[in-house]
């Protein structure tokens, strides 16, 4: 009998020392939509938007996260869910468009190799978000041609892994 709270005790303690991480953000696949345009305090504005992954306010905390992440502030862009078949943009997961500062997102399951969720509308929002504030901030061909190493801290896109 000594032997089972023995291993227990040292297992726990093995446990407090290295530390145990749990990864509690999960994948979503359920889809959200806003049936009006809505503003967030940092002047970001969602467009009504359908077959959305995310939430309005996450997309609202993932734009935050941004900015805290770059350590730079822009007043936010204008965010919409769209169909890209529209505008022959293809299987691209998501667009900038700095002199509207528009980010559209496609919802192009189909045109997309790879499934949507919420991870890779993150991904895609981050990614947007980073040409998004280089750009309010000065930075005109670092924003565009992915130059900044600000990219691949705070934004490299959607990760391809699935």
């Amino acid at each position: 009998m000594s032997y089972l709270p023995k291993n227990i005790f040292t297992i726990s303690l093995c446990a407090i020392l290295t530390g145990c991480t749990v990864d509690n953000e999960e994948v979503g696949h359920t889809k959200y939509s806003t049936d009006q345009e809505l503003i967030d305090e940092y002047g970001l504005t969602l467009q009504q938007s359908e077959n959305m992954y995310v939430t309005p306010r996450a997309v609202s905390k993932i734009y935050l996260d941004t900015m805290s992440c770059m350590g730079m502030t822009a007043t936010g862009p204008t965010v919409a869910y769209k169909s890209f078949s529209f505008a022959g943009l293809g299987g691209a997961w998501a667009f900038y468009h700095s002199v509207a500062s528009t980010i559209w997102i496609n919802t192009d399951e189909d045109d997309i190799v790879l499934e949507r969720d919420s991870r890779t509308d993150k991904e895609a929002l981050q990614h947007e978000f980073v040409h998004h504030i280089l750009y309010k901030n000065g930075a005109g061909q670092e924003s565009r041609k992915h130059s900044s190493p600000l990219f691949k801290k705070c934004g490299v896109g959607v990760n391809t892994y699935n």
